[in-house]
């Protein structure tokens, strides 16, 4: 039988143990944390105007198990805020991973997602008029018989019966014509002539692309010598 202090001594003994134990086998007992990690979706389009569109990211834990949404954690950025803006963690008043078309692009936007030290993760997004049923250039037939080396070129669609929305810079332009070339990637779009030396005629078209959607306008040109 124990006496009064064998017990005492048994008592103390078992409590040091314990505590040893627990110190030397705290590492075989941590929380498992995130060792790497994905975004999705890789390719996406934002509506333009005003439109949004979410990222989100999941996690894998040190065990190999799936930690599940970690959005909110990620620190989110955009290659170009002035196209695709984007929330991030951290930041009051903005939600993670929230992208919002600011503005049409001419070139998909990089979306990079950070966490602690793990390996970025990156996505593309593009900024589009979502919906659009018919694309227009202006101006139509145009004739240059006074001697003009450029004339300007916009194009806009229509979306629910509304026009007026200015595609020019995203929308891709070509010329039949041989003395006229014409640029992307401006607004307006600019054609470049070269007098002939007898009347040339061809087409300017303009064909835009959003969300697998083209849509394609054509007008005639005709450039006297």
């Amino acid at each position: 039988m124990f006496t009064g202090r064998k017990l005492a001594l048994t008592i103390a003994f078992t409590v040091l143990v314990a505590l040893a134990f627990g110190v030397g086998c705290r590492d075989f007992f941590q929380n498992p944390t995130i060792a790497s990690f994905v975004i999705s979706p890789q390719n996406s389009t934002v509506p333009f105007p005003n439109g949004t569109q979410q990222m989100a990211a999941f996690g894998t834990d040190t065990d190999g198990n799936p930690t599940g949404n970690i959005t909110d954690k990620i620190s989110w950025s955009s290659s170009d805020d002035g196209v695709i803006s984007i929330g991030t963690a951290g930041v009051t008043g903005t939600t993670p991973g929230l992208m919002t078309a600011v503005a049409q692009g001419t070139a998909p936007v990089t979306i990079t997602a950070n966490y602690e030290a793990l390996a970025a993760q990156t996505a593309t997004a593009a900024v589009c008029v979502v919906g659009a049923s018919a694309l227009t250039i202006a101006p139509l037939n145009y004739v240059d018989n006074t001697g003009a080396t450029s004339q300007d070129y916009t194009a806009s669609v229509t979306v629910n019966g509304q026009g007026g929305i200015d595609v020019t810079a995203s929308a891709v332009w070509t010329s039949t014509n041989t003395a006229v070339t014409i640029a992307d990637g401006t607004t307006p779009a600019i054609a470049t002539i070269t007098l002939p030396t007898a009347q040339t005629t061809g087409t300017v078209t303009a064909s835009y692309t959003c969300g697998g959607n083209t849509l394609t306008a054509t007008t005639n040109i005709t450039v006297d010598p």
